[in-house]
C-alpha cells in the first residue's frame, strides 16, 4: 500500500497567521498556519464555489470574501451564513520541516 500523504510545502514558507496556495493529485488547497498547527482544507467556499485564498484567517477560521461566511479550520464546518454546508479537510502531517498532505482521504 503506498503513501496517501504528499509533501507540499517546507513549514518555513507558511508564517504564523498565514496561508498558501497549493495543487495536490489534482485538488486545489489552501495550506494555513493559525494557532501553532497546520491545516489543509480545499479552497473552496461551499456556499458559492469561490476560492477561499481570496479571503483570510480570524485565527483558526478562514472567513471567505465573497458573501462573509466563516469555516472552522479544523473541521470545514461553517460558523456563520449563508453558507450550510462544510468545506472538505484534509489530514496533515510534519515530518523533516515539511507540510505533508493526504488529499485522497
Amino acid at each position: 500500500m503506498s503513501d496517501p500523504y504528499i509533501a507540499v510545502a517546507e513549514c518555513a514558507a507558511i508564517p504564523e497567521g498565514g496561508f498558501i496556495k497549493v495543487k495536490a493529485a489534482g485538488v486545489d488547497l489552501l495550506i494555513a498556519h493559525a494557532g501553532g498547527r497546520y491545516y489543509a482544507i480545499e479552497d473552496l467556499c461551499s456556499h458559492e464555489d469561490y476560492p477561499l485564498s481570496f479571503g483570510c484567517l480570524h485565527g483558526a477560521s478562514i472567513k471567505c470574501s465573497l458573501h462573509g461566511s466563516s469555516f472552522d479550520l479544523a473541521t470545514g464546518r461553517p460558523l456563520d451564513p449563508p453558507a450550510e454546508q462544510p468545506i472538505r479537510v484534509f489530514p496533515v502531517q510534519i515530518k523533516d520541516d515539511r507540510i505533508w498532505v493526504a488529499p485522497g482521504i
